[in-house]
């Protein structure tokens, strides 16, 4: 018997200092057909009235501005049986928190968890349902993951 099909598996893990190169480079592993943001996704905090005028500019600002906190997500329609998604936390810490949303099974998940934690080379990471992990910032996400460890790992 099949295993029972889970609905938004969030695999979170810690990407250290927020980087646009690898924000890209996980978009490229994970989800290479990727839909790029609406430009008008967000705003400048400063300038609510400004219009970006490409995703790399979107994303450039918030990692090139200190102390800024913001999410992007990025989808891909077609090619994607697991259907996922990816996540990019930018905290006001200067942090990246990536995630990967999915659709499977127990398998699948330790599948993505673990390809997501090796792709960083990170060690810090949890697994969440529907929503992504709660915290306040980077280092409060290393604080309260550090020590999550499962047991396919």
């Amino acid at each position: 018997m099949a295993e029972e099909l889970i609905r938004d598996i969030v695999c979170n893990v810690y990407a250290g200092r927020k980087s646009k190169e690898v924000i890209f480079s996980v978009l490229n592993e994970f989800i290479p057909n990727y839909e790029t943001i609406n430009l008008d996704y967000t705003f400048k905090p400063d300038d609510k009235d400004y219009v970006f005028k490409s995703e790399d500019e979107i994303v450039r600002y918030f990692i090139d501005t200190p102390n800024l906190h913001q999410t992007f997500y990025w989808n891909q329609r077609d090619d994607n049986p697991d259907n996922i998604a990816v996540g990019a936390n930018i905290t006001d810490d200067d942090q990246l928190i990536i995630s990967l949303t999915l659709d499977g099974n127990h398998k699948t998940e330790a599948k993505y968890y673990l390809k997501l934690k090796k792709f960083l080379d990170s060690e810090v990471g949890v697994i969440s349902y529907i929503n992504p992990a709660e915290y306040e910032d980077g280092k409060d996400f290393v604080s309260k993951y550090k020590d999550i460890k499962y047991d396919f790992e």
